[in-house]
């Protein structure tokens, strides 16, 4: 099989928290992303980094900072060396490529989430495009005609001006956005909560990704099928991944649109958010426009859209301010020794 190069602190977070669904042990989870924060924490104190996990003496250093780390699992996780190679090769074969939080080409964007930023990122298509902001755009799955006419208008509008749409690929308004935007000549990230090795090789998402316009991305395992956590938790990194958010269809006190965006509004404070509005939208667009949120604006617009959404942002609580943008949380800055400033020629191997 060929050989992929990953970074030594790629290879150990995929050990460490990557079900490796090619060969996993079912007695054995993957560490938690409190676990995984934890164990980041712990291990400058024994004066090492992820990377030395991955060498001979790691039950010594394991042992140091013990017992705020369960060490048995962690052993155990970090001797799945073989599955991971299969693991790898099985996602190269498909265009899927994987990257860490400590690694130079995660998206800066994520870690204005901090101790939520998912430490894995796995993909398909360009990069770049994930430097790109846009709108955000979510709703529910089942969305009226109303709906889903505004869906096809609004993404177009910020296709035309080119304002990359953000969404995250379910049924319903994720992939209704995604095709008129693409449809208008415009670029799209797509965050998936399941299914991203078949996504990406599908005909129709191939053909964008091919044609450097949509890139699709998922902090879950490449081949884990749905599941309703990893679909609520989803909609956090839309919005980390965007300039401005945009509800189209919401329920009431329900569902992962309304509790991404409460979320948004409560605690992250990502984006300025926007929410459909009219006379027959539905009851949790008008309770989130209460909430502090604004109505998107339709009709004839004065100017660009994008000038109008920043002029009506500044009626909105404020977002994360641009400086943060791309900051690294504190808790996640390694020291420089531990840190990747590039990608370290390190083949997935079985640890020794």
């Amino acid at each position: 099989m060929s050989a992929t190069i990953l970074s030594p602190a790629t290879q150990a977070t995929l050990l460490l928290c990557s079900p490796l669904r090619a060969g996993r042990n079912k007695d054995v989870q993957p560490l938690s992303l409190g676990e995984f924060n934890e164990l980041e924490k712990q291990l400058p104190r024994g004066g090492a980094g992820l990377e030395q996990l991955l060498e001979a003496d790691a039950a010594a250093l394991l042992k140091k900072i013990s017992p705020a780390v369960d060490g048995a699992k962690i052993e155990t996780l970090l001797g799945r060396g073989f599955l991971l190679s299969l693991a790898v090769e099985t996602w190269q074969s498909a265009g899927v490529w994987v990257t860490s939080r400590h690694e130079m080409d995660y998206p800066e964007r994520l870690h204005r989430l901090k101790q939520n930023a998912p430490p894995l990122l796995y993909g398909c298509g360009e990069k770049k495009l994930l430097s790109r902001g846009g709108l955000a755009m979510v709703g529910s799955r089942d969305v009226d005609a109303a709906g889903e006419e505004f869906t096809k208008r609004a993404a177009a509008s910020a296709a035309h001006e080119e304002i990359q749409v953000v969404s995250g690929g379910a049924r319903g308004v994720d992939q209704l956005a995604m095709l008129a935007a693409l449809e208008a000549g415009g670029t799209v990230v797509g965050v998936l909560a399941d299914s991203l090795l078949r996504s990406a090789t599908s005909g129709k998402a191939r053909e964008a990704i091919q044609d450097g316009r949509l890139t699709l991305v998922s902090p879950f395992d490449p081949e884990a099928g749905f599941n309703v956590g990893n679909a609520m938790q989803r909609n956090k990194y839309i919005y980390a991944m965007a300039d401005f958010g945009l509800v189209v269809s919401s329920g009431f006190n329900e569902g992962g649109t309304w509790s991404g965006a409460v979320e948004q509004l409560e605690k992250f404070h990502l984006v300025p958010l926007f929410v459909r509005d009219g006379e027959n939208v539905p009851k949790g667009n008008r309770e989130l426009l209460r909430r502090g949120t604004a109505a998107f604006p339709t009709g004839p617009l004065p100017g660009k859209l994008r000038d109008t959404l920043e002029t009506s942002s500044k009626e909105l609580p404020p977002a994360m301010e641009t400086a943060d943008l791309f900051a690294v949380s504190a808790l996640h800055e390694s020291p420089p020794e531990h840190r990747s400033s590039r990608p370290k020629d390190a083949v997935v191997k079985n640890r020794k």
